[in-house]
């Protein structure tokens, strides 16, 4: 989808679950990028539309985070008893 320059957008990005566990003192780091990965063995069990179409030039892309404009990252969280049980 085309973006004029210096207009903002909203995005709303599908996270597919992985495992992890994170116990206290750990941290989690998200990262966005504009090129889409390799398709490699790696990448392969993906779904077609977990990336984002390659535009093949340098972009900049500005993130808000303001009263105006609200970014925020939602996790599911459960427990381990709740996974032994499916």
């Amino acid at each position: 989808m085309p973006v004029e320059p210096g207009t903002i957008e909203e995005y709303v990005l599908r996270l597919y679950p992985f495992a992890a566990t994170f116990r206290p003192g750990h941290s989690l780091t998200a990262e966005l990028s504009n090129n889409e990965p390799p398709a490699d063995a790696h990448n392969a069990p993906l779904p077609p539309d977990a990336f984002h179409l390659p535009v093949g030039r340098p972009v900049t892309h500005k993130i808000y985070r303001d009263a105006a404009h609200r970014s925020r990252l939602v996790l599911p969280f459960t427990t381990r008893k709740a996974e032994e049980q499916r």
